[in-house]
């Protein structure tokens, strides 16, 4: 299997790309890779190419692109917002949503968050190996912590926020739009006020997933299936 890397330089044939040090390191300790092997890049915007390994230094390995092996799709433009959880438990957010081709994501603190101390850069790099390795195009943009009120007072209304609720007079959505988010709680739940400031956004729709109580990294994950269930897995 051809190893992926995503990389932030434009793409373009005849390029020569120069890897990080991370990226060196794996590709000629881990992989011991030879000059003449073959690796794929993408950056999110110019598609995937085929680069051979040009040169192998003590510290750095050289690429060159050579032909572009598949066009850049359009992005996906669902969004998943989520109360941080457990450190473990927030790492598989971030991968597994990744692979399920979430565009966006961005964390929300609620009166019930257990987490409030996220590591940006590990979140980025879990994001950026799933994409590696789910043969994703892009990577999902992932935004900083914010307050459930300042989500609601910044939210885009034209954007459908799906809020998931325990409640079970909440609606099952038979169809969900392409652009679209989903509002995933903390462990305990929102806390009625938060259900009430909800109920009053016009944007905001309350949703469950079935009778079952999940935990919070299901019902993230759960979500993503289904949307893409919806919209026939094109992304």
């Amino acid at each position: 299997m051809i190893p992926r890397l995503f990389i932030q330089s434009e793409l373009s044939k005849g390029a020569q790309i120069c890897l990080s040090d991370a990226q060196s390191h794996y590709l000629s300790h881990v992989l011991r890779l030879q000059t003449g092997d073959d690796v794929l890049l993408f950056n999110g915007q110019d598609g995937e190419w085929r680069s051979p390994v040009t040169q192998i230094g003590k510290k750095q390995v050289v690429l060159q692109v050579s032909e572009q092996t598949r066009k850049q799709k359009e992005k996906s433009d669902v969004c998943l917002c989520f109360a941080p959880v457990k450190k473990d438990c927030t790492d598989l957010i971030i991968q597994k949503t990744t692979e399920l081709g979430v565009g966006k994501i961005a964390f929300v603190h609620t009166k019930r968050t257990n987490t409030t101390k996220i590591n940006m850069q590990r979140m980025n790099l879990l994001a950026i190996e799933a994409a590696e390795q789910s043969e994703r195009l892009d990577v999902p943009e992932i935004s900083d912590s914010q307050t459930l009120d300042y989500l609601l007072q910044s939210w885009d209304k034209t954007r459908p926020l799906y809020y998931l609720s325990e409640r079970q007079d909440a609606a099952k959505v038979s169809d969900f739009s392409a652009r679209c988010a989903f509002l995933v709680g903390p462990e305990g739940g929102f806390e009625d006020q938060e259900l009430l400031k909800l109920s009053q956004c016009p944007f905001a729709k309350p949703i469950h997933l079935g009778r079952r109580i999940l935990r919070a990294e299901t019902a993230c994950i759960a979500a993503m299936v289904l949307w893409n269930e919806w919209n026939g897995w094109q992304q």
